[in-house]
């Protein structure tokens, strides 16, 4: 397999920031599935490809020799630890099989993409939501059920506590191609001194129907603050991507979704001009526009986000668990997290968006059976139980995230619960999965920041967007 960074160096990793720009997120996301296409239109040439696919059946594995697995993933320093740490405990219970670090680069799967163009893929890929469709298109990836079938002890102590939600995520066609390993649903963050002088009181359940959108604008009227005619403090940051936020969480939780089907959505099936939506994506805009309560797009290139609500300049914010490590190391930040706003369209509980990674094996692995005993590894108790008690990730199994050791790890937050809860709930809905995302996606943000500064009103323009939308996933078939 290819070139790679030994797995007992994770010093290697390059530091990234705790945070996701709204612009970053998408392009890079973008950038990385239009890469597959090319990567996958090289793999297809090998008319052998399908053929060993299904040949890829696990198999009896050969006593008294090593063999190397290639991982590559992506990570920042702390990570990059806590994988190397899983490998560790791995290696020393499976002296035959060794592991080998490969890091994402600065530019997101370029070295993946043309590894795979190249013929000489990695065995063992982390996946990312946005970008795994592509690659299990070109026929990069294997089929996972083709081992579990044969796994009883795993279906038995680790599928049965997957959600449902984030397999179905992961599938395609009713192949699965990525084990789930961590979640990035979202939730909303608040600094607790702030709600405290104000005589404000939080909800800690998602099925609290008095959360309403009207409820939450009255708080963040009343933590807002101004000092000579300018605000101080912001009652409300938008923390991660204006246009996710407001079109897949907002909009979830007022009853709607950007699309019916959200993994490989078919051409005609964009919502955002539907009620439920366009209403979530004005109100969110509004909050800026209208209310004067949240930070506008101006104020946060200064100053993003969840740096304005680290240094108290903001009171709340809607965004992932990715953000608690910086939160929770930075002093005098007392902060909790609660559910998202109900809007008028979403009944008797509130939703948020799904998200997350996990670990995918090549289809042109020479050695698929000891790539199983890694990944069942990995994604199973073993690698979610080190995954809770490190507390830098969601981890992806119901029992683990309502265990002791994930609520220990993240004590930070008297109700870490709030993410976990949302997901055995089944009160998710997932991000846009398809393989138009390269195309549509750059309209979509140019748009949607359009609504968020005012210069458009979601009725008028949304329309057009879903033709646009539609018509470049047509183009997919």
């Amino acid at each position: 397999m290819s070139t790679s960074t030994d797995s007992t160096t994770p010093d290697a990793v390059q530091p990234t920031t705790p945070g996701v720009s709204r612009k970053t997120f998408l392009t890079t996301a973008a950038k990385a599935v239009a890469g597959a296409a090319v990567a996958g239109a090289a793999l297809e040439s090998g008319s052998a490809l399908a053929a060993g696919q299904r040949a890829h059946l696990p198999e009896i594995m050969r006593k008294g020799s090593q063999v190397t697995l290639t991982y590559y993933f992506g990570a920042n320093p702390a990570e990059a630890q806590v994988r190397q740490k899983i490998f560790n405990k791995f290696m020393a219970a499976n002296p035959d099989i060794k592991i080998v670090s490969q890091l994402d680069g600065t530019t997101h799967l370029q070295k993946f993409n043309t590894e795979v163009a190249g013929g000489n893929p990695p065995d063992l890929t982390m996946s990312w939501e946005l970008d795994y469709p592509a690659y299990a298109k070109r026929g990069v990836y294997l089929d996972l059920h083709q081992f579990i079938k044969h796994d009883s002890q795993f279906q038995h102590q680790v599928m049965s506590q997957e959600y449902p939600a984030v397999l179905h995520m992961f599938s395609q066609n009713g192949k699965l191609y990525v084990l789930p390993e961590q979640i990035t649903d979202t939730v909303l963050y608040y600094n607790k001194d702030h709600m405290a002088a104000a005589g404000l009181k939080m909800p800690t359940s998602w099925d609290d129907k008095t959360w309403t959108w009207d409820k939450f604008l009255s708080y963040a009227k009343k933590l807002t603050q101004t000092s000579g005619g300018r605000v101080t403090r912001y009652g409300y940051a938008e923390m991660w991507g204006w246009g996710l936020t407001a079109a897949n969480v907002v909009a979830a939780a007022n009853g709607g979704n950007w699309f019916k089907q959200a993994v490989d959505p078919k051409a005609g099936s964009s919502n955002l001009s539907s009620h439920d939506i366009s209403q979530a994506i004005q109100w969110y805009a509004d909050l800026t526009n209208v209310h004067k309560v949240a930070a506008p797009s101006a104020a946060l290139t200064s100053q993003p986000g969840f740096q304005q609500f680290m240094a108290g300049k903001a009171s709340m914010g809607i965004v992932g668990h990715w953000f608690y490590s910086a939160f929770s190391t930075t002093k005098g930040l007392n902060f909790d997290i609660a559910p998202v706003p109900i809007g008028p369209g979403g009944g008797n509980h509130s939703r948020t968006n799904l998200g997350g990674t996990g670990i995918s094996i090549s289809a042109k692995t020479k050695h698929p059976e000891q790539a199983w005993r890694f990944v069942k590894y990995w994604a199973g108790l073993q690698g979610q139980n080190v995954i809770a008690r490190e507390g830098l990730w969601v981890p992806a199994l119901k029992n683990i995230g309502q265990s002791s050791s994930y609520t220990h790890s993240n004590s930070a937050m008297a109700h870490a619960k709030v993410f976990t809860n949302v997901l055995k709930e089944g009160y998710v809905h997932p991000l846009p999965i398809s393989r138009a995302w390269p195309d549509f996606s750059i309209p979509w943000t140019t748009i949607m920041t359009d609504i968020w500064d005012g210069k458009q009103s979601a009725a008028s323009a949304l329309a057009a967007l879903d033709r646009t939308i539609n018509s470049d996933i047509k183009k997919y078939g």
